[in-house]
């Protein structure tokens, strides 16, 4: 076990000895007490690492009834119930059949061929793709298929070539998937995990095509952005046009679109169509389309998935802490701490105005996410005190959870999320290269968020 993990383990054990020998704080009841302190328990153990991620959520799963945080073990695993944890098990199912088929590999084949032959311009082509498939998948599977794709290019060129065009396209990469994965509700498990925090703290709801409305203009925006600042700082070599053509000659798919093929492209096609309509027919729910979606790929005389292989693309890392954190935020809830901090918070400490909120709240997001790395804790810490402030401030809690979700989502001034990961392992870049764009591309978001957020929620009536 490294310092790291026993230092998080015994500060977490500490916090809850300390937990136990406090009393509540004034207008807080002793369930709420404990609930903050399992809280912080279940934190620790996620930033530090020191117990598997899975190891942690069911150990604080099991002690939340002990610390009476809930009464029964059921209400302690309530989050496992959650339309959000069926929406991320589906996910899985749609990134599965979508690798299974090359629709990737066609649509940044149809971009290659209007890009033309400069390396600037296959990224630009690339990170377009990318932004794409994130937008129908999580971003994990999304970073990996692009990657893949990447390395083939990168895979064919000489030592210096390699060097330096495969640094520019690894730190790309990620980027853009984060970026693809603020466009819809059904992009990143944590824009549902935010709506959902959003809608148990306060009963506000954010429709598919509100998000979207805010989500896709800003992908548009930030990825010719992220480009430009990419080939500006890190400037990829040129190679010769023969190498490009057989690149481009290399990931042609062949032959018309087979059957299997076909059918993920209707069934994608009906399930975004639904996933629009449910912002008015209320009878339509994302997670049940997403859900039945991932079915379909099952059905005998198709074959697009098997169990056998779905279940191993599953990361049930995600699966327990997205429980474990629902879970918690239902007992932050239920047991009067959100309230509590609501009245703690004076109106008068944060007589800001939107604009101002949400540009302070999202650079306050990406400072945390330096010491909370993991942006599925993160937002489960920061939910609650957000929804707080902006009640405080006379401002709508949504538009500070919708920064929230696309700041979590956004952060890579470092590779520690698990996407930045997946090309980070390949060893193109170093762990302070990735800053050197990325930290102007934060600020821009700042920026964009501050003005955009307020003035769309204002116009969608959010």
């Amino acid at each position: 076990m490294k310092i790291r993990q026993r230092f998080g383990l015994c500060l977490a054990v500490l916090v809850l000895i300390i937990t136990l020998l406090i009393e509540a704080p004034y207008g807080l009841s002793v369930e709420g007490k404990n609930t903050i302190g399992i809280t912080l328990f279940f934190l620790i153990l996620l930033i530090t690492e020191a117990l598997p991620l899975p190891v942690s959520s069911l150990l604080t799963i099991g002690l939340t009834p002990i610390f009476n945080v809930t009464e029964t073990f059921s209400g302690a695993v309530i989050g496992f119930a959650h339309p959000v944890i069926f929406f991320i098990l589906a996910s899985f199912g749609i990134a599965a059949a979508i690798m299974n088929v090359p629709i990737t590999k066609r649509v940044l084949y149809a971009l290659l061929k209007r890009a033309g032959f400069k390396v600037e311009m296959i990224l630009f082509a690339m990170m377009i793709a990318t932004a794409f498939v994130s937008f129908f998948m999580s971003n994990v599977p999304a970073c990996a298929i692009m990657m893949a794709v990447a390395l083939e290019f990168v895979d064919m060129l000489d030592n210096e070539e390699k060097k330096s065009i495969g640094k520019t396209f690894m730190i790309a990469i990620p980027v853009a998937t984060m970026i693809g994965g603020i466009a819809t509700p059904a992009s990143s498990s944590l824009n549902l995990l935010a709506i959902g925090l959003l809608e148990q703290h306060t009963g506000i709801t954010i429709s598919f095509v509100q998000w979207m409305a805010i989500g896709i203009p800003l992908v548009v925006v930030l990825i010719p952005l992220a480009w430009l600042l990419t080939v500006k700082v890190y400037k990829p070599v040129q190679i010769n046009r023969e190498k490009i053509e057989s690149y481009i000659e290399n990931i042609r798919v062949k032959g018309p679109i087979s059957k299997k093929e076909l059918y993920v492209i209707i069934i994608m096609i009906i399930t975004l169509a639904l996933w629009i309509a449910s912002s008015w027919v209320s009878e339509i729910e994302i997670f049940t389309v997403a859900v039945l979606c991932a079915v379909l790929f099952f059905l005998p005389g198709i074959n697009v998935l098997d169990w056998g292989k779905f279940v191993k693309t599953i990361n049930w890392d995600i699966i327990f802490i997205s429980g474990t954190v629902l879970s918690t935020a239902n007992a932050l809830v239920e047991n009067g701490v959100s309230a509590w901090l609501t009245q703690f918070l004076s109106p008068a400490n944060f007589a800001l105005s939107a604009n101002a909120l949400v540009g302070l709240a999202s650079v306050f997001v990406f400072l945390m996410l330096l010491i909370i790395t993991s942006a599925p804790a993160l937002i489960t810490v920061l939910a609650g005190s957000f929804v707080a402030i902006a009640l405080s401030a006379e401002v709508n809690p949504a538009y500070l959870m919708i920064a929230l979700a696309f700041c979590a989502g956004n952060c890579y001034l470092f590779p520690l999320d698990t996407v930045q990961l997946i090309t980070y392992s390949k060893g193109y870049y170093k762990m302070t290269d990735m800053c050197r764009s990325t930290v102007f591309l934060q600020i821009a978001i700042v920026v964009l968020l501050m003005f955009w957020i307020p003035f769309m929620g204002g116009v969608l009536g959010l």
